[in-house]
């Protein structure tokens, strides 16, 4: 297909709106990425009163579902990416 029919069957617009979701998700996993957050979290479990064994129960699933949220977020953009390159060498 010419530049020309891409830009005429809207296929241009819908690029640049992918590349507009990616880059915002790819920003957002990198501030989420630097770690400063939970290196306060770490910093604050020291204090004297931290913690009883009911909020150790509720931080540690905390941080379970967290972990697993970042496996499924890694193994959902290693899937997108391969099945993307199955698309494109498809045509």
């Amino acid at each position: 297909m010419s530049n020309a029919a891409v830009k005429a069957t809207g296929l241009d617009r819908h690029v640049h709106e992918v590349e507009a979701k990616v880059t915002a998700l790819s920003n957002a996993l990198a501030t989420l990425g630097r770690g400063t957050t939970l290196a306060e979290l770490l910093k604050l479990i020291h204090f004297p009163g931290y913690t009883t064994p009911a909020e150790f129960a509720i931080t540690m699933a905390v941080l379970d579902s967290m972990s697993a949220q970042v496996e499924s977020l890694t193994k959902m953009q290693n899937e997108l990416v391969a099945a993307t390159k199955m698309i494109v060498k498809a045509k």
